[in-house]
Formats: C-alpha cells, sequence, structure tokens
C-alpha cells in the first residue's frame, strides 16, 4: 500500500486542492492511503470528513482509497513513502509580530514571508517543526530500514521557501523540494500576453530559473500554425505598452521587466519586498500601485486578507460537506505535488520547477545554495536541468536574496543570534531604510516578542 502523509491538512484551500488532485490519477487510485495530519483537531476533522464524503461520493473509482486521520506526527509519517507539508507554526497571531515590529522603523512589507525581517523570522520559527519532522521521516519513513533501495521525499509549500529547504536538506541531504505557485501562474500570464497580440499559439514553452520567488523567465516561445517556434519576448513588451491587465496590474513587475529585460515570477507586491528600489518612499509606492490583488502594494495586504478570509473560511467548508454529492475531480489543477508523486509512482514522467541545493544548475550562483529550476520527475527519481548561466543583472538580484538566506540559515543551524541580525541586515529592502543599528534594536525587539516560538534561542 503506497502511503502519503499531509502534514498541516488542517490548511482547507490547500488540502482539498492538494488531495483532490492527487485523486484525479488512476496511479494513486489503487491501494493508496493518504494520512492527514495536523495539530489543530478542529481543522483536522473538517478535512478528514470532506475526504471521506469524497470518496464515498465517487465509488467505486475511490474504492482501494483509504483515509486516516491523526494529530500525531510520528504516525502520519511512519512508512510514508511521500509527505506533504503546508504549515504555517504560529498561525496569524506571530504573523502579525513580523508586520507590527518592523513598521515601527519604517520597513513595510506587503508579505512578509519569503526574505527580510517577516521571512527571516517566519523561517526560524519553523525550523524546529523541520527538525523534528526530518528526525521522523528517518527514523520511521518509508525505507527507514534500507530495506527499499530509495528514500521518502518531502514536497514542501511552506515559505519562506529557499531558507526552508535549504535547511532541510543540509540537515537531510537530498531529501527535501520546494514547491510554489509562481512559475506556472506567471507562465499563463505570459501565454495569455500572446494571445492578446491576436495570436493564436499552437504551443507555449519556456526555461524559468533563478531563486524562489524570484526566477527569471530566460525563455519565452510560442509555436505558430507552421509548427514553428518564436521568441514570445516582442509580444509580450508590446502587450505591457498597452491597456492590457500586465500595465493596469503589475506595473511594477512590468518596470523590472524594463529593467532587467527578463519577466519573473512573483507578483508586484511581493516583488517590491525583495527589491531595494519601491518600498522606501511613499511615492514609489502610489506609482507603482497596480489594480489587483498582491498588486496593490499595501503594506501587511496578505496578512489583512487572510484575516479576513479565515472567518469565512471554515463556514464555507461546511457548506461543502452538505452538499448532496461531491463530484470527482477529472482534471487536475496545476499544483506540483500530484504531479511528481504520480510521475514517480507511473510511467508518466513530468517537468516542474522546483526548489533544490545547487549542484552546478545554475553555474553563476553559489554551490549548495538553494535554486529554483526545471526538474524532470519519473519512476527513477528527480532529474534537475543543470548548466543554466543567468543574466548578469539576474544573478545580482538573486545574490542580494542568496546572501540574507544563506546567513539566516547559518544562523538557524549554529543558533547564532548575531547571524540572524547580519541577515535582516542584508536585506535589500530593510537595508534601504534602516541603519545597521535600528536594524539592530528590530531584531532585538522580535527576538523577545517572538521567543515563546523560539525556544531553542534561549
Amino acid at each position: 500500500m503506497k502511503k502519503i502523509a499531509f502534514i498541516g491538512a488542517g490548511s482547507l484551500v490547500f488540502g482539498e486542492t492538494l488531495l483532490t488532485d492527487i485523486l484525479t490519477y488512476p496511479s494513486l487510485q489503487d491501494d493508496i492511503v493518504l494520512y492527514l495530519e495536523d495539530i489543530d483537531p478542529k481543522r483536522l476533522d473538517l478535512m478528514f470528513r470532506y475526504m471521506q464524503k469524497y470518496r464515498e461520493d465517487n465509488l467505486p473509482v475511490l474504492e482501494n482509497v483509504t483515509i486516516e486521520r491523526t494529530t500525531d506526527q510520528k504516525e502520519a509519517v511512519t512508512d510514508a513513502k511521500y509527505i506533504i507539508n503546508t504549515v504555517l507554526i504560529g498561525g496569524l497571531d506571530v504573523v502579525k509580530h513580523d508586520l507590527e515590529i518592523p513598521l515601527k522603523y519604517g520597513v513595510t512589507q506587503c508579505v512578509g514571508d519569503t526574505i527580510g525581517p517577516g521571512g527571516v523570522f517566519r523561517f526560524l520559527r519553523t525550523t524546529t517543526f523541520f527538525k523534528n519532522l526530518l528526525d521522523d521521516i528517518k527514523s520511521h519513513g518509508y525505507n527507514s530500514d534500507n530495506s527499499k533501495g530509495s528514500d521518502p521525499l518531502l514536497l514542501n509549500y511552506t515559505n519562506p521557501m529557499a531558507m526552508n529547504t535549504w535547511y532541510c536538506n543540509s540537515i537531510f541531504p537530498n531529501s527535501t523540494f520546494g514547491l510554489c505557485h509562481g512559475v506556472f501562474g506567471t507562465a499563463a500570464v505570459l501565454e495569455l500576453a500572446v494571445h492578446y497580440m491576436d495570436v493564436d499559439p499552437r504551443g507555449f514553452d519556456y526555461l524559468c530559473a533563478g531563486i524562489n520567488h524570484l526566477a527569471w523567465f530566460l525563455k519565452v516561445q510560442y509555436k505558430d500554425s507552421n509548427a514553428e517556434w518564436h521568441d514570445a519576448y516582442p509580444l509580450i513588451r508590446e502587450a505591457s505598452k498597452s491597456q492590457f491587465f500586465l500595465t493596469d496590474v503589475e506595473k511594477l513587475r512590468v518596470d523590472m521587466m524594463n529593467a532587467t529585460g527578463y519577466f519573473m515570477t512573483e507578483t508586484s507586491g511581493h516583488l517590491s519586498e525583495y527589491l531595494p528600489y519601491y518600498r522606501k518612499r511613499p511615492d514609489l509606492l502610489k506609482k507603482y500601485r497596480g489594480e489587483g490583488f498582491f498588486s496593490e502594494l499595501e503594506h501587511a495586504l496578505d496578512y489583512n486578507d487572510q484575516r479576513v478570509s479565515q472567518q469565512n473560511l471554515e463556514k464555507e467548508f461546511l457548506e461543502k460537506l452538505n452538499q448532496d454529492n461531491l463530484q470527482h475531480k477529472e482534471v487536475p489543477s496545476w499544483e506540483y505535488a500530484p504531479q511528481i508523486i504520480n510521475a514517480m509512482e507511473s510511467t508518466t514522467p513530468v517537468r516542474v520547477n522546483g526548489n533544490v541545493l545547487n549542484e552546478g544548475f545554475i553555474t553563476n550562483l553559489p554551490s549548495n545554495c538553494c535554486v529554483e529550476v526545471p526538474i524532470f520527475f519519473d519512476s527513477l527519481g528527480a532529474h534537475p536541468q543543470g548548466g543554466i548561466e543567468l543574466p548578469t543583472v539576474c544573478q545580482a538580484l538573486c545574490m542580494s536574496n542568496i546572501m540574507v538566506q544563506k546567513a539566516a540559515v547559518e544562523g538557524a543551524l549554529s543558533l547564532d543570534r548575531e547571524k540572524i541580525y547580519h541577515a535582516v541586515l542584508l536585506d535589500p529592502n530593510t537595508s534601504s531604510i534602516c541603519s545597521p543599528s535600528e536594524i539592530r534594536d528590530m531584531v532585538n525587539e522580535l527576538f523577545e516578542v517572538e521567543k515563546r516560538w523560539l525556544p531553542q534561542f534561549d
């Protein structure tokens, strides 16, 4: 029996999407157990009841699928070949500190989940969880007795993606792949831009590489009616000048494309945090404010949205449970984890963009930093694409973020508060606003307020 453990299954949106995606694949409908785990019994029960109903409403297709639940992480990962993780340690209550304390020093963050003070402290809160999870996987996961020839795979969705993936693979090499929506979500936007220019492509493809939340579409191409491939960037640039939503929504991201020559993977609100150019002055935030969500650039935008949406989420889920019939999903979403598991359990390989430690995959980024590159998965495992060289400007912008990540990971591994201070000191957005002494005061204050979630630093 194939066992897939879902850690943080009380994440209702993620859970519903990923679990129902898994069950679209015939290779994952036969003799499989989905083991749901969460420390919140109420949320866990909601997801368990939903998946039980989903299974029962779709017999006989899912008759060989078993759904289990537990609040015990070790029980969930025991003998699990695949572990999907979506946890948020501390929840929104502590995220509030990540945002409010830096704001006292003039540092605004739209999301605060990647680098900067919000990203660094979110990472630190997660490291103890990851260490315990990986210990459980090594001791109790699939092939823990080394008799089966392969190891379990941790598919991580928890941000900050690069730091978490870097940390996990530092303490358990080759254990963890980081997965994010940014690449396939942005690719859909770029394909739509080609359509907008009255071109009906018969094919669309791209090469995207860099680091998580700062990966670059180095090549974008489309196939015409004569089956010939063409560079799509001229059409994308032309579309960005019109009253197309790239102009109205993604003003900041288009500005960076014009500056660097390449489109990147994150919405404008996210991107504004990883650079020194935009968040340091109110007039710049006003100038580059877009009209769509995550392009409005407001401080704490994601936190405020989640605070509202979480109040309605459980109610919406209960309404789904009261439906007469939950229809079986025939076509999966674009999320990567189910595609990867299917590829490894079938004869259908897949290419995704995932996060791994750099072993020459991007030749001009440091060895063993965390990079986001194309990866092919099949029954033999993972095969990251290598030999990619970033343009100098993309390399430099990635390096500015990598050094934050490096200092934070080193500080987490050695429990060195000074290196954590250095991580925030090196953050492009924070350093464009604060002096070194102000940043030290900010970091000390964050350590004090969040010490409940950081016992390893006491």
